[in-house]
């Protein structure tokens, strides 16, 4: 599939997703790991721009249950879109722990990646972070 079409499919579908989610206070910060940039939280949808390679993440979240700091969540990635290198597209599971001191949200989180273009690989990648919730 062409760069340019893998590229639109994934913004429709983050903006699908944005546009039927009730939002709250957005949540906005940086990560750092195997993406480092610019992370944005809406309720229970988290979007990631990694700086590096350039990438885009999205995922949608869930809440463990009877527990307030942990949670799961799918999604998926472009990967390499700064046009040097081939565009790489994953799926992707998402295990992670937050928690919050006044307005500031830190986190950390493992993302087993399967990528499914070229070279058909498994990842385990992982970022840490803080989010300022307005």
């Amino acid at each position: 599939m062409p760069r340019i079409a893998l590229n639109h499919l994934l913004v429709a579908a983050a903006l699908t997703t944005l546009s039927g989610a009730a939002m709250s206070a957005p949540q906005v910060g940086i990560m750092l790991g195997s993406d480092s940039g610019i992370n944005v939280k809406f309720d229970d949808i988290k979007i990631g721009v990694g700086l590096d390679d350039v990438s885009l993440t999205a995922d949608k979240l869930f809440n463990f249950a009877n527990t307030q700091h942990f949670y799961y969540g799918f999604g998926g990635k472009l990967d390499n879109l700064s046009g040097d290198k081939d565009t790489k597209l994953a799926v992707r599971a998402v295990f992670g722990a937050h928690t919050a001191v006044e307005q500031f949200r830190f986190f950390i989180e493992a993302q087993p990646s399967v990528y499914l273009i070229d070279n058909v690989s498994v990842e385990l990648e992982a970022i840490a972070g803080v989010r300022y919730q307005f």
